[in-house]
């Protein structure tokens, strides 16, 4: 099964003291071309240098050889999470409800991992590789590890049981130890000589509710999510044993709903999140860029999953799909409001305005179905009676060439 990507070009805006935007050329696969009733893409893996896995709410699927690939083994499984064993070439794959697969190139095989006493897991979110084991999260019987001949589970801290984490949302493997993100109880480190420490609010974190994590020594990043404030994103410095959060009052972005990290060749840190200034973002080590959410149609936050190709291409796993980039040489003016170069407003509520459009000027709007849905003349089009989505237009520039984009239309 093949593919070709629609290719959009749009500016990153600036964001706190940001001084610099980089230009990216973004070419977008809607998730039920991906995989037919997928909603979004969920979780990325690289396993090699010509093959990502791809995890949806509707399955795994990978791409290699210029091609995708649907796994049929997993359909109708919602993958959470994946992971890749390079030591033992074995593709690990958490999903909700079906437990634990695992591939080592030659069978899937299913499993539920389980305690001494039969307790078993399986609804998985979350997987790391430390010190040689694999340990597992999971969102009903707490932390698992896998030594290679039994399963272990971890589901309190204390011999009192006053430190219980049944729902383990995140790992992160550091120098020091194992880092574990909860639901409603903060962030435990489990220490590899012994012992354990916990943050939560009364620690400096903004919320307890532990989304993601992502370790860059000596920083544990820390994506939160919930209802507590509106600032979930934080570091932990392992060196100082001190937290630092984004406060938005001090001129960074507000970032809420924080699920994704992943780190670039230059040592960026891109953060993917819902409801924030910016769905995705970068920072530099002093400020943060960010692209505002749909921009050009492309990304419909939630952005769930991130990571980066051997070619150091951004793989961005969202709400309406993938999206993969790469920079470009060019510089591209910033759309404004009344841009020639792009539909607007984007996200829009009844009225869009197609641009380039002479007052005869013709065009076509297609669900991400691809049913034409709606198409006529000029410059207007009124959808107020659309259903809330993403839809795709196709209409002619000002140079008279055929462009498509990407819209979204939110309530009235």
């Amino acid at each position: 099964m093949q593919f070709k990507g629609i290719g959009y070009i749009f500016l990153l805006s600036l964001a706190g003291n940001a001084s610099l935007a980089q230009t990216w050329n973004w070419n977008t696969i809607p998730s039920n071309q991906l995989m037919g009733n997928a909603q979004g893409v969920t979780a990325f893996c690289r396993a090699n240098s010509d093959t990502m896995w791809i995890g949806t709410d509707a399955g795994l699927a990978f791409f290699s050889n210029s091609q995708f690939t649907i796994v049929p083994n997993l359909a109708g499984q919602f993958v959470r999470c994946l992971l890749w064993d390079s030591l033992q070439s074995t593709l690990w794959v958490g999903t909700d409800g079906g437990g634990l697969f695992s591939n080592n190139g030659n069978a899937w095989t299913q499993i539920f991992p389980q305690s001494q006493i039969g307790t078993s897991e399986a609804r998985i979110q979350s997987l790391a590789l430390h010190q040689g084991n694999l340990w597992v999260g999971g969102a009903e019987k707490g932390l698992f590890k896998w030594d290679g001949g039994s399963w272990q589970q971890f589901n309190t801290l204390s011999t009192s049981g006053q430190l219980p984490f049944s729902n383990i949302n995140a790992l992160a493997s550091s120098t020091t130890g194992l880092w574990v993100a909860t639901q409603t109880n903060g962030l435990y480190h489990l220490f590899d000589q012994g012992g354990f420490t916990y943050l939560t609010v009364d620690s400096g974190l903004p919320a307890n509710h532990v989304q993601t994590l992502f370790y860059s020594n000596p920083f544990v990043w820390i994506g939160h999510s919930g209802t507590q404030g509106n600032n979930h994103l934080s570091r932990y410095n392992e060196a100082q044993k001190s937290i630092e959060v984004f406060e938005p009052d001090n001129g960074f972005p507000a970032f809420r709903q924080v699920y994704a990290f992943c780190q670039d060749s230059a040592g960026r840190i891109w953060i993917g999140s819902h409801l924030s200034d910016f769905p995705l973002a970068y920072f530099n080590g002093q400020s943060f860029s960010g692209i505002p959410e749909f921009t050009s149609g492309f990304i419909a936050s939630p952005v769930r999953a991130l990571t980066l190709d051997f070619q150091q291409s951004i793989w961005v796993g969202h709400f309406g799909g993938l999206s993969l980039n790469s920079p470009l040489q060019t510089s591209i003016p910033k759309a404004s409001s009344t841009s020639n170069l792009l539909p607007y407003p984007n996200p829009f509520s009844s009225i869009l305005h197609i641009p380039g459009q002479s007052d005869h000027g013709f065009w076509e709007l297609f669900n991400m179905s691809g049913d034409k849905i709606a198409s006529g003349n000029g410059k207007v089009f009124s959808g107020s009676d659309l259903k809330v989505g993403i839809y795709l237009l196709k209409y002619v520039d000002c140079d008279g060439n055929l462009k498509s984009a990407l819209t979204y239309k939110r309530n009235n």
